[in-house]
């Protein structure tokens, strides 16, 4: 198996920056890397003997509509053969295999209507041109980039942040109550929690990536998949499933009111109310690690957190569970990040404090 390098060679000697990789078949990794002297974004796969194969700028044969995309905008996202995303001026471009498409717009028609109740704005579907899908903005900032601004005076800064957290607590709970009708959403059980996290660390084992001894990550593993299945379950409400502060938009109108926006939701689907909490809890403990949260942004968003957690009734070990299985499946994820490997091997170890 092929470790993630740090860079790559493209078969014109052009050195590229990995940024992220995934596990593919028969040991290969899809690979995203940016070519510097351009800015480029481009994508292809590692092959298990090392050998590099990545596409030109702006291509995919199982996408058909990303040269015309990225003319139009900025590519952001580029997962090779699955998806990428561009931005363009007011609108968002996402491609996917043609296949594919009916279910995202389906599960962006069902974001829109269970999370209106709750005063919250989706993308919306506008236009649809094959595999390619045009979505409309949601206006805000995100929290995460609200935690990293430090632009300003501190206290002002950590001011704004509490609002925006504040904002985000009046309108969780009510998101998370939103009926979402029979049959209609897939229940994501803590066994389903427990295969994914279980499923990362085979990935990390395979692959090397994550620089820690096997036995330890194989203990660690065991030891939270039994946590979240040892205890009773709460009651599931309606759950983003990959909640975390870049997914959280705030905005403030012209008279001061404030509005919130939630992005990526094709993942919605009923599960306890602990796993987007602790999800959200666990991002921010890790950005502050990444350096781009103060220790002080931190405890503001716990604070919040706690705060929904406990209007939720959601019990002290259920939130326990999910957040130490969180944690685990992010050491994994971003071990899969050249720039993130040795934060990842030392979050590994917190983990197990």
């Amino acid at each position: 198996m092929t470790a993630v390098p740090d860079t790559v060679q493209d078969h014109r000697g052009i050195q590229l920056t990995v940024r992220r990789a995934w596990p593919a078949n028969n040991g290969r990794l899809t690979i995203e890397a940016l070519e510097e002297a351009t800015g480029h974004l481009r994508a292809g796969h590692l092959e298990a003997d090392g050998t590099v194969a990545l596409t030109p700028f702006g291509e995919d044969s199982a996408l058909p509509g990303l040269p015309t995309a990225v003319d139009a905008g900025e590519l952001l996202v580029h997962r090779f053969t699955k998806r990428a995303v561009v931005k363009t001026d007011g609108a968002y471009l996402k491609l996917l295999p043609p296949r594919k498409v009916a279910r995202v717009i389906a599960a962006h028609a069902m974001a829109s209507e269970l999370t209106a109740a709750a005063g919250i704005t989706t993308p919306r579907v506008t236009d649809v041109d094959e595999g390619t899908l045009t979505l409309s903005t949601v206006p805000g900032v995100s929290l995460h980039d609200l935690g990293r601004s430090g632009g300003g005076d501190p206290g002002d800064d950590l001011v704004t942040l509490e609002r925006a957290w504040s904002l985000w607590a009046e309108h969780w709970s009510a998101f998370a109550a939103a009926p979402p009708g029979e049959g209609r959403l897939p229940f994501y059980r803590p066994e389903d929690e427990a295969e994914t996290l279980t499923t990362w660390m085979t990935h990390c084992l395979d692959f090397g990536t994550l620089p820690v001894p096997a036995p330890a990550l194989r203990s660690a593993v065991d030891d939270a998949a039994n946590h979240l299945l040892d205890t009773s379950l709460q009651a599931p409400v309606l759950s983003h499933r990959d909640l975390h502060d870049k997914q959280v938009l705030l905005s403030t109108g012209s008279t001061g009111e404030g509005g919130l926006g939630l992005i990526d939701c094709d993942t919605l689907a009923l599960a306890e109310p602990a796993l987007d909490l602790a999800n959200l809890l666990v991002h921010l403990a890790f950005r502050e690690a990444q350096g781009l949260l103060s220790a002080e942004g931190r405890a503001v968003g716990e604070t919040a957190i706690r705060g929904v957690a406990e209007e939720l009734s959601v019990p002290e070990d259920r939130l326990d569970a999910y957040s130490g299985s969180t944690k685990l499946r992010l050491a994994c994820v971003y071990a899969f990040r050249p720039r993130w490997r040795m934060l990842t091997r030392d979050w590994f170890h917190d983990a197990l404090l």
